[in-house]
């Protein structure tokens, strides 16, 4: 079941609690988050748990987990909208600070990019990340069209539903900003994509040149401006990169 929820559902769906105990089984746990796999009415879902951070003042540790929650919510819906997949959302616990969403078959790009890499030729291969990057830089430039910046654009972050490179569900949206969003913005989250690539994966250029490509045909209006303000902030890393 896919949830359309506007801003008002989603606070309304946020402050609800569960009411009962979902069975869940440890995936994964990252900085900010813990994943659990569990079911949810018969289907295959995730639960997202937020959890507390000892260093952080508790008031504010707390208000900026709800913050990320509402955001990510959102972000997800947002990105729905505008024709961008993301996981179908089933639930949200505002008092465990708790997203339950649909569980995405599949694998990452991450791992669909280093497993073509050992199965073609080189010539197979970057065709494959060239017809994959057109279609990823469709998606983020649809996001950045709608003023929305994912925050964390990286290939781990981007899910390939049934392993299919032509099904790109975004995931992740914890650190987005919608609404005021400047072509600053839009630049630095198309670098933190960049820098995810190169670090991530070895010769794969041709993989972000045509991410450019898809962005510079969907990112309306503001896609010259952003990519302007790419090439700057490029010149801000290399600049720290020299000094250290």
């Amino acid at each position: 079941m896919d949830v359309d929820m506007n801003d008002e559902t989603a606070e309304e769906k946020y402050e609800e609690g569960f009411g009962f105990e979902m069975d869940r089984k440890p995936m994964s746990q990252g900085a900010e988050a813990r994943i659990f796999k569990s079911m949810y009415l018969g289907k295959p879902s995730i639960i997202k748990q937020r959890f507390a951070k000892k260093y952080r003042h508790s008031t504010l540790d707390e208000r900026l987990n709800k913050h990320r929650v509402r955001a990510e919510v959102k972000g997800i819906m947002k990105a729905k909208q505008v024709g961008v997949e993301t996981p179908a959302l089933y639930f949200v616990d505002g008092e465990r600070n708790e997203i339950v969403m649909e569980r995405v078959e599949g694998c990452s790009a991450k791992e669909w990019i280093e497993k073509i890499r050992k199965e073609n030729d080189e010539k197979e291969f970057k065709d494959n990340l060239s017809s994959f990057g057109i279609l990823l830089g469709t998606k983020v430039g649809k996001l950045h069209a709608a003023s929305v910046v994912h925050g964390d654009l990286t290939t781990s972050n981007v899910l390939l539903r049934d392993g299919n490179p032509q099904q790109i569900v975004l995931i992740d949206f914890g650190l987005c900003s919608q609404m005021k969003i400047t072509a600053e913005e839009k630049g630095v989250d198309l670098y933190v994509l960049e820098r995810a690539i190169a670090s991530t994966h070895h010769d794969s250029e041709q993989l972000f040149k045509s991410v450019l490509e898809g962005y510079e045909k969907s990112g309306g209006k503001g896609a010259k401006g952003a990519l302007e303000k790419l090439e700057e902030v490029r010149m801000r890393g290399r600049k720290r990169d020299m000094i250290g």
